[in-house]
C-alpha cells in the first residue's frame, strides 16, 4: 500500500517503543508521543492472528514497527498503524474545531455522498442530501458491496471514510475512484493526522490527540470504547 509507505517516509524521527497496549477496541502504543489505533482482529474463525515477535516487540525500533501496517494481518496492521500515529508530529496550523459528521452534512447539501463505515446522524444526511451510498465489507440491507465503488464512487460530491480502511487495506480500493473536486474526510481515531493524506485527495483529517498517555492506556485496558477512553481529545486538520 503505497499511502502507508509514504506515511512511514514522511517520519522524521525514530524512538524506542515505550509501550504497546492492544486492548479489546483500541491498540495503543507510546513512543516518541502517542498514538492508538482500531484493534481489528483477522477473519481466522477464532479471530487469531498470529502476531509476530509477540512479547518482543519492545526489541524493536517504533520506526521498525510502523513496517507491521502494511500487513496482511489486521491485528498487527493495527499495531503498525498506532506506531505510525505515535511518532507523528501534529501539525500546529491548519488546526479547526469543526466537528467531522457536521461537516459531511453541510458539505453534502443537494449533493451525492458516499460514506465508508458506520457514521452517526444518517438520516440528517439523507434528509438533506440529494442521495447517500453506504458500503461496508459485510453489507446490510440498504449497504453496499466494495465491488460497487467504481460504479458509485464517481459520482459522489463528498465522501467520509473511516481511518480502518487504513487497517485493512481497503483504502486501496477507494481512492482512485474519488471524484476530482470532491470533499473527502478521514475520520476516526486510527486516523493519522498528516498532512501526506491531502496528497492522496483526502480533504478533512479528523482524529485524536492524546493529552494524557496514562489515562489512555489505563482506560483502554479495561476495554474502554471510544466515548469511555480518557486522556485524548478530538482534533481536525484540513488541507
Amino acid at each position: 500500500m503505497r499511502l502507508i509507505s509514504d506515511l512511514i517516509n514522511s517520519l522524521d524521527s525514530d524512538s524506542q517503543i515505550n509501550q504497546i497496549l492492544v486492548g479489546a477496541h483500541w491498540t495503543t502504543v507510546s513512543s516518541l508521543f502517542c498514538g492508538m489505533a482500531s484493534t481489528v482482529m483477522s477473519n481466522l474463525p477464532h479471530g487469531e492472528g498470529l502476531v509476530k515477535n509477540a512479547g518482543s516487540l519492545y526489541q524493536m525500533s517504533a520506526k521498525e514497527l510502523t513496517g507491521y501496517a502494511q500487513s496482511d494481518n489486521t491485528l498487527e496492521a493495527s499495531i503498525g498503524l498506532a506506531c505510525i500515529n505515535s511518532l507523528i508530529k501534529i501539525p500546529n496550523k491548519n488546526l479547526v474545531t469543526a466537528n467531522a459528521f457536521d461537516a459531511v452534512a453541510e458539505k453534502g447539501i443537494g449533493k451525492k455522498i458516499a460514506i465508508f463505515g458506520h457514521f452517526p446522524q444518517m438520516e440528517r444526511l439523507r434528509a438533506t442530501s440529494l442521495s447517500v451510498c453506504v458500503f461496508e465489507l459485510s453489507p446490510s440491507e440498504g449497504e453496499l458491496s466494495l465491488d460497487k465503488i467504481s460504479e458509485i464512487l464517481p459520482d459522489a460530491d463528498v465522501v467520509a471514510i473511516t481511518s480502518n480502511t487504513i487497517i485493512n487495506h481497503t483504502l486501496d480500493l477507494i481512492l482512485p475512484h474519488l471524484k476530482t473536486g470532491a470533499f473527502a474526510l478521514m475520520v476516526g481515531p486510527s486516523t493519522p493526522l498528516s498532512p501526506v493524506l491531502f496528497d492522496y485527495g483526502i480533504s478533512m483529517l479528523a482524529g485524536i490527540k492524546v493529552l494524557d498517555p496514562k489515562l489512555l492506556f489505563q482506560s483502554v485496558s479495561q476495554g474502554a470504547i471510544f466515548r469511555q477512553v480518557q486522556g485524548v481529545e478530538l482534533i481536525t486538520l484540513i488541507k
